[in-house]
């Protein structure tokens, strides 16, 4: 993840996307995750987990307060399995967050875990399912892509799955929008905005500055990757044995990617140093 995790906590910290479990944003995510995770243990290659396992080990990484780990918790262990819960996040704040309410809605202790998800193979640990919820792709450039699916097939199980929410940013926002110079991110509180910082041809990423008008004085700037479903896909192909996708629209501009069997080829300390164009890009 190239923001540093201070970055990623201001721009939380604006309020965009509430981590109150008991607000109204977070009560509808979570009903929504409820429902897409029970049409997802319908697809055959979840079915083969829950024929062969009473006991399932879930990692969700980029987690922020777990709406998306507990939720599939919940409908793991509704259909009768044991389930062991991690998150983990750079956020602490949102962790302990999710710490709490995970283990009072699943009734049992969840775990977290703080540390960048590119580093998550540096655990030492091994999951049945690893889940990124919350169309959170952004936060990666393509070259960071690489290392956090290599990172993430060190820690699943070779009949391991992986599960994202994604969204075809590609169509939403360059398509339907068009990409905007400056945006109003939210107006029901406090006025916030982002501008269009600068484009980086090489990474392939936008900077883009989130302010709040009432708070001019600390501006947070995020760089973000505008991922298409084709592209993410493609690279868990190129991870994972086989690759799925169970949309959430007609249009299948959203929806869960799903990464079957780890391929285990390219490991994490193979991506571990960048390429000459990147150091070029630094000096």
């Amino acid at each position: 993840m190239s923001e540093s995790h201070e970055n990623i906590e201001k721009l939380y910290n604006l309020g965009i996307w509430p981590q109150d479990p008991e607000s109204s944003f977070v009560k509808k995510r979570y009903s929504e995750a409820l429902a897409n995770f029970k049409k997802l243990i319908e697809h055959e290659w979840f079915r083969e987990i829950l024929n062969r396992k009473n006991s399932i080990r879930i990692l969700e990484i980029c987690s922020g307060i777990g709406v998306g780990g507990i939720a599939l918790a919940k409908v793991l262990k509704e259909f009768g399995k044991n389930v062991e819960l991690t998150l983990s996040d750079v956020r602490e704040s949102a962790l302990r967050i999710g710490e709490k309410w995970g283990s009072e809605e699943l009734g049992e202790k969840v775990s977290i875990v703080n540390i960048n998800a590119l580093l998550i193979h540096k655990l030492r640990i091994k999951k049945d399912i690893v889940l990124m919820y919350g169309f959170s792709s952004p936060h990666f450039s393509p070259w960071e892509y690489v290392k956090l699916l290599a990172s993430i097939s060190e820690v699943l199980e070779d009949d391991g799955v992986l599960v994202l929410e994604e969204g075809d940013r590609i169509y939403s926002i360059f398509f339907r929008v068009g990409y905007k110079e400056l945006l109003v991110e939210r107006t029901e509180k406090e006025p916030i905005i982002s501008l269009h910082s600068d484009y980086n041809p090489i990474k392939g990423i936008f900077e883009r500055t989130y302010l709040n008008l009432l708070n001019p004085k600390n501006p947070v700037k995020v760089s973000i990757y505008f991922w298409n479903i084709a592209e993410l896909m493609t690279l868990v192909w190129l991870f994972f044995q086989d690759v799925d996708f169970l949309p959430y629209d007609e249009k299948k501009s959203r929806g869960l990617i799903i990464g079957y069997r780890p391929r285990n080829k390219i490991k994490p300390k193979d991506l571990d140093y960048e390429p000459k164009i990147l150091k070029n890009i630094k000096e």
